[in-house]
């Protein structure tokens, strides 16, 4: 299995070319990965990945294995090929396509190419859990002021209403300033989840 090269970069668009030894491969990437390169004629090393098809082998460069990972996870979701794994990896990194799972966010997903809101909706449903070694720390997430009894309310009601714990504090970071009543935070926290 051809798990990764190291070479000398001999052309980066629009697909990367590599010189190992006396072959040359060429590989194609997300417009990240690409981003990433240094100059050409540097030294530099790819994880890959080959797709076989009935007509011809192709290889795909990455990064970071990582990145690798998370392309396997996307193209095993229904309706995701190579082409569209690759848009999604080019706007999103590895954990930010986590933080929009963990969150249940489809916002970052649709402003992908080619992504609409119905492969939106099944990439967060199918990735649910799946991304969890991607995911950012529980630091990252919005917080409930401690000592905020209306907002600690709120929660409570958020969650009871099906939402999961991050699309609750997501959505209570988005509703603004805590007004009175309780009511009026649901409401707001509500709206700003649809919003999303």
């Amino acid at each position: 299995m051809l798990d990764a090269l190291s070479g000398r970069l001999l052309a980066a668009d629009p697909e990367l070319l590599l010189a190992v030894g006396p072959a040359a491969f060429r590989l194609e990437v997300s417009a990240r990965t690409r981003a990433q390169l240094p100059p050409l004629g540097a030294e530099i090393r790819v994880f890959t990945e080959l797709v076989v098809r009935e007509e011809k082998l192709e290889l795909l460069g990455f990064a970071s294995p990582e990145e690798r990972s998370v392309y396997r996870l996307l193209t095993a979701v229904s309706g995701v090929g190579k082409r569209l794994a690759l848009a999604i990896l080019s706007v999103l990194s590895p954990a930010e396509l986590a933080r929009a799972v963990t969150l249940g966010d489809e916002k970052p997903l649709v402003a992908v190419t080619g992504v609409g809101r119905k492969t939106a909706s099944r990439l967060l449903l199918e990735l649910k859990g799946r991304l969890d070694a991607f995911t950012p720390a529980a630091g990252e997430l919005p917080a409930v002021p401690v000592g905020d009894p209306l907002r600690e309310e709120a929660l409570r009601a958020l969650l009871a209403l099906g939402m999961n714990r991050p699309a609750a504090l997501r959505a209570l970071a988005g509703a603004g300033e805590t007004p009175q009543p309780v009511e009026d935070l649901i409401r707001r926290a509500l709206a700003a989840a649809g919003e999303r």
